[in-house]
């Protein structure tokens, strides 16, 4: 059989639903006439089943990530008795022919001409869908990257044009597979709670997950998922169950042990307004995310903003903002502080500051300075740090607002930049170098002008700068109550034209949600590119400046320090756990003399 994905033929089964594609399907639902001009008729595909190979794909594929911002959603419908025969065809057709529809340049425009028109009938679920995903603003278009297909099995890769605040149009990409699959297979989920003779239809997508996973749904999942609905509602009176897989246990766990749940208790759940669920392993997952239901996630945004309300901490903020400094990258040769983000004292003694990489080097692979580079490749760059000055006693501080009082530079990052290419952990060490001669307000431009005092290497002149640090820990725990300290800048933490420093420290409330951890860091990574091994996700809102800033718990111990946030939800951050950079202070411990 074949199915014409431009036109009526649509494979052997008729729609019984609202998805009828004839006027004469005998449904007895109306369907949409498109009237199009010769000049303008779209052309017409066929999809040959028989010409497809036979066998699994056996690398195509793999639940894991090994991107913190990304996830993989997976639905199951599990058949105890067998499957009908021709369903894996039927699908596939109904898939290809929903996808070209929305990604054809005819799906939405159609103006009538004189002479004569062709007639072309889409079904109305279908047209609503194409009008979901390209809106009228244009804001949001899928483009087909890549399409595999087997007997068993089709692979798709969409992208989705958005529309950045700034005006920019960047893409976002979902890859998504849906295979047919006995127990026995490798990729067979959940396989270990199923019996001899069941088989699953799986689908699964991936991509990122940041606000709800919107991305995902809108940028294509939402789609198959609805195709692959809609024609299992033509097998009346076929034993099935509809499944959703637990992502963290796909992520953490053998997937043939990942725990399932039945897709009407997760969707109950998410229509009640809750928003999470436990699998039996424990894991606690986000309903909407599961769903797709976004029109339930303003109560979700509410609860999340009361949560950052909830808990007094044991150590106030006032008692940590003496560590914590403001990072500069300083240029000798326009005299001027060029990017700022944060910073904490980690060792006094030795006047040992850890950072952000991304403040002070080029780690993500960026166009227009040398990859990994110390202050992005600049001979004239080192770095400025500002602190909080004590009052005249020296037993407490004078506001919060720093002054530039150091010069630093950078002694410790990772190792892999340098031996791999490829940087996996957005930290680095400063040293403490020299104290200017008298401390600089305003945006730093007078640095330039001080001399300098030598610190560096001497115990007795660092031990009289009075410097404050902060314990560490490498213990956090889910749901935990955090603040992240730095010195807000907006943006990305570059300072533009005319644009002033801000040089006072605040903080915000936040809350763990993950932690992410990867053994597959190693394998394929591309060179320049920022591949983290492990990070722990939290619920903040932070804006660029903060980016260094320590992430600390109730007790004031350091969790990690802030990378970034997420570029589709604002307030989902990510943090370099201390477990990553401790090795960095210990390395930088032992190139001092004392």
């Amino acid at each position: 059989d074949k199915a014409n994905l431009g036109g009526r033929e649509y494979g052997r089964i008729r729609c019984t639903d609202e998805c009828c594609l004839g006027e004469n399907s005998g449904c007895g639902h109306a369907s949409q006439k498109i009237n199009l001009s010769k000049t303008d008729e779209m052309p017409r595909f066929f999809f040959l089943p028989s010409l497809l190979g036979p066998g699994e794909p056996t690398e195509v594929w793999t639940y894991k990530t090994s991107d913190s911002w990304k996830t993989t959603l997976c639905h199951s419908i599990l058949f105890p008795d067998g499957v009908p025969p021709g369903l894996m065809e039927r699908i596939t057709a109904a898939v290809l022919s929903d996808i070209y529809f929305a990604t054809g340049p005819n799906t939405r425009n159609h103006n009538h001409h004189g002479g004569a028109a062709t007639t072309q009938l889409i079904p109305q679920s279908l047209n609503r869908e194409i009008n979901h995903n390209r809106p009228n603003s244009e804001e949001k278009k899928l483009h087909v990257r890549e399409i595999l297909c087997w007997r068993a099995a089709f692979f798709l890769k969409i992208g989705m044009e958005n529309m950045c605040p700034d005006g920019e149009i960047r893409e976002s990409v979902v890859e998504i597979f849906c295979h047919l699959v006995d127990r026995e297979s490798h990729l067979c989920v959940a396989s270990e709670s199923m019996g001899v003779g069941m088989r699953r239809l799986i689908l699964s997508a991936k991509g990122q997950v940041g606000d709800g996973g919107k991305k995902i749904w809108n940028g294509g999942h939402k789609i198959v998922f609805r195709a692959v609905k809609r024609v299992m509602r033509g097998y009346g009176g076929l034993e099935f169950e509809k499944q959703i897989i637990c992502p963290e246990c796909l992520q953490k766990k053998p997937v043939s042990q990942a725990s399932t749940f039945e897709f009407n208790q997760i969707r109950s759940v998410t229509l009640n307004g809750d928003e999470t669920m436990r699998c039996q392993c424990g894991h606690l997952v986000d309903a909407i995310l599961l769903t797709g239901f976004f029109d339930h996630q303003q109560k979700r945004n509410v609860s999340a903003q009361s949560k950052l309300a909830d808990g007094e901490p044991i150590v106030p903020v006032t008692d940590l903002l003496g560590a914590v400094v403001l990072v500069g990258l300083w240029d000798e040769k326009s005299k001027k502080v060029i990017r700022a983000g944060s910073g904490f004292i980690v060792d006094k003694k030795r006047g040992l500051i850890i950072t952000a990489s991304h403040t002070l080097m080029n780690i993500w692979g960026e166009e227009g300075s040398p990859f990994g580079e110390d202050y992005f490749g600049s001979r004239h760059g080192k770095v400025v740090i500002g602190v909080i000055p004590r009052s005249e006693d020296g037993n407490s501080l004078d506001g919060t607002t720093t002054v530039f009082r150091y010069f630093a530079k950078i002694i410790v990052k990772d190792d892999s930049i340098e031996t791999k290419g490829v940087c996996h952990m957005d930290a680095c060490i400063l040293s403490i170098t020299t104290r200017m001669e008298e401390d600089v307000g305003g945006d730093g431009d007078g640095c330039g002008d001080q001399p300098e005092i030598l610190l560096l290497n001497d115990p007795d002149k660092m031990k009289r700068e009075k410097l404050q640090q902060l314990k560490v820990t490498v213990n956090c725990e889910l749901d935990e109550q955090v603040r992240i300290l730095g010195y807000n800048q907006g943006g990305e933490g570059l300072r533009g034209r005319g644009e002033h420093l801000n040089r006072t420290a605040d903080f915000a409330r936040g809350y763990v949600v993950m932690k992410f951890a990867t053994d597959e860091y190693a394998k394929g990574s591309l060179r320049q590119e920022f591949k983290p091994r492990e990070e722990i996700v939290v619920m903040c809102y932070t804006i660029g400046g903060h980016s260094g800033g320590p992430c600390v718990n109730q007790q004031g111990e350091v969790i990690g320090i802030l990378s970034r946030a997420d570029s589709a939800e604002k307030h989902r951050c990510y943090l370099v756990p201390a477990s990553e950079w401790k090795p960095l202070v210990k390395k930088a411990k032992k190139l001092s003399l004392f």
